[in-house]
């Protein structure tokens, strides 16, 4: 089950602070055919993701105004639904669509591959900011 949690500083010119504003959406958990390892592909195996999104703090209380965490288990389960080869392109991939909103101004991607290594987990982590 996916956590949402809800945290870019922003200036708020009404009383002199600043906001900082992020959407969160961990342990996203999707099967994926992923790996170069001959035993991996072809094969579904799964993927844990969490994903912190730095968002301009919405003005008012609608859902327009911000990033919608739905957006992010469904570009997740997209990108899942695709043969990729690394964790590290799934992970830069799943930033850049999240990055496609003019809301979003930094992405960081964190996946974990149960499977990939025995008593461990392996994983990667990109952060992607717009210029």
């Amino acid at each position: 089950m996916a956590i949402a949690r809800s945290f870019a500083v922003h200036p708020n010119n009404d009383s002199g602070t600043s906001i900082e504003c992020q959407v969160h959406l961990d342990q996203i958990k999707v099967m994926a055919d992923i790996g170069v390892h001959a035993s991996e592909m072809g094969t579904f195996q799964p993927l844990v993701i969490d994903v912190c999104l730095s968002v301009i703090p919405p003005r008012d209380d609608e859902l327009c105004q911000t990033f919608d965490y739905v957006l992010i288990a469904r570009h997740a389960g997209e990108l899942a639904a695709s043969r990729t080869n690394l964790i590290e392109t799934f992970a830069r991939l799943l930033a850049e669509r999240c990055l496609q909103s003019d809301l979003v101004l930094e992405a960081f991607v964190q996946i974990a591959k149960p499977q990939a290594m025995p008593d461990c987990m392996a994983g990667t982590r990109i952060r992607m900011r717009k210029r």
